[in-house]
């Protein structure tokens, strides 16, 4: 739980940290992102997975603590990159050590049902994390929220250390260059899940600017400002009921036949949202939210389950990589879209889903 997002904006301003500091701060978060997801992943495969987990959870909370006493924008600049380099070693390596840890006690098929649960997890912290971290900065001073976030996060690196490493893993070795194209020719050779790849990295790209933009839509089609923090609470709780239940639809119908079907959905429900803008278009983004929640164990459950040990980390990681790449491509095709209108902007997101979906095969 880490109530300090809240009033993130707002604690940067009081620092002296302009929007186009921000700016400058969230594109080298990326770069680093982009640039380190993959070799991280490797890394991971060729070291304790746990070990990965503690560095990057302590990368994290150290950067809490290099904001809190930061003035200046290089401050700001070594805690953004402090935090980018713990969410790349930490990621791979988390799924990865899960994975297996519920294959060493012979529970590998219940991964999407703990992964889901996990998540839900995080999920309920963020809401908390939202209105107490609100409530905290109406009567105290806005270092209260980031005092409070610093000891939750050495709350978790103190459990990290806790973390037990699997005792049976395929390991290569011998590290080379070629390892870090690995995971990318494992997708790329396997034909189907190559296409629900494409296709899901499509959908929950363009997920990403609903998180990102709601909004400026729901000003735009006049909901009033006092329901927005329902809205950013229901856009959260809604993925819920999916992220718990994921275990159960997988028993209904393969994951494949979900994910084979979310990139219509996710392209139909934006190209609604842009082409007939009023409030309902708020509950569709819930609804999309919802199929969210759902799709996102289902994909990794089934990208894990075939995966082998010695490169499961790097495949994530290259996953993730090509997920914030697909981020950055459709932000151009969000920007050409926005010289008109905000509901065309979203209109163009839905149609780029459809044509990446149907041309994935």
């Amino acid at each position: 739980m880490i109530p300090a997002y809240v009033i993130e904006r707002l604690f940067w301003e009081s620092r002296g940290i302009s929007i186009q500091e921000v700016v400058y701060l969230e594109m080298v978060y990326a770069l680093i992102i982009v640039l380190f997801e993959v070799p991280t992943g490797v890394w991971a495969d060729h070291t304790a997975r746990r070990r990965l987990v503690q560095i990057g959870v302590t990368l994290e909370w150290l950067s809490f603590i290099v904001i809190l006493y930061s003035f200046t924008f290089t401050g700001f600049f070594v805690a953004i990159s402090c935090s980018a380099v713990g969410s790349v070693i930490r990621s791979g390596a988390e799924n990865a050590l899960l994975y297996e840890s519920l294959q060493e006690s012979h529970e590998a098929s219940s991964f999407e049902r703990v992964l889901g649960k996990l998540n839900a997890i995080g999920i309920v912290a963020a809401v908390v994390a939202a209105l107490s971290g609100s409530m905290l900065a109406q009567y105290l001073p806005l270092e209260w929220n980031y005092g409070i976030s610093i000891l939750s996060l050495m709350m978790a690196t103190l459990c990290s250390v806790f973390l037990v490493e699997p005792t049976h893993r395929e390991r290569e070795e011998r590290l080379t260059w070629r390892h870090l194209f690995k995971g990318f020719r494992f997708i790329w050779s396997n034909r189907q899940l190559r296409y629900v790849t494409i296709s899901f990295l499509a959908a929950v790209s363009a997920f990403n600017f609903i998180d990102e933009f709601w909004q400026l839509y729901a000003r735009d089609v006049s909901v009033p400002i006092y329901w927005f923090g329902v809205i950013s609470s229901g856009l959260l709780l809604i993925q819920l009921p999916g992220q718990l239940f994921a275990g159960t639809i997988v028993r209904v119908a393969p994951s494949e036949r979900w994910l084979k079907q979310f990139g219509w959905v996710m392209g139909g429900g934006f190209l609604f949202i842009g082409l007939f803008p009023s409030p309902i278009g708020i509950g569709v983004m819930g609804l999309l939210a919802l199929l969210y929640g759902a799709m996102e164990p289902l994909y990794y459950g089934l990208l894990h389950h075939q995966v082998p040990s010695s490169i499961r980390a790097t495949t994530e990681s290259s996953v993730s990589m090509l997920w914030h790449l697909g981020i950055l491509g459709l932000g151009v095709v969000f920007i050409i879209g926005t010289t008109a209108s905000l509901f065309l902007a979203f209109s163009m997101i839905g149609l780029v889903v459809w044509v990446v979906h149907a041309t994935a095969r």
